[in-house]
């Protein structure tokens, strides 16, 4: 229970800053739909990281696309980094 306090404490935290920052400097459309996915990716459960897993794993003839074999643990990165910047 404490750490999801403190989880929310540092969401509250981290909009506070976010929202002074565009206050004293405007976020373009483009740098905001960036922080939002990496904030939705953040938030992903276990059942919605295996199912975004699933669908960049998924191959289709149709669209001439193949599937990138990622592993859960590649994605975990790729989660940590794309947060992390």
């Amino acid at each position: 229970m404490v750490a999801s306090i403190d989880s929310r404490l540092a969401a509250l935290a981290e909009a506070i800053e976010r929202k002074r920052m565009e206050q004293e400097s405007p976020v373009d459309d483009l740098s905001r739909s960036l922080f939002n996915l990496g904030e939705k990716l953040a938030r992903l459960d276990t059942l919605e990281k295996a199912a975004l897993l699933a669908e960049f794993n998924r191959a289709d003839p149709l669209d001439g696309t193949d599937g990138l074999n990622l592993s859960m643990g590649d994605l975990e990165r790729f989660i940590a980094d794309y947060v992390e910047v």
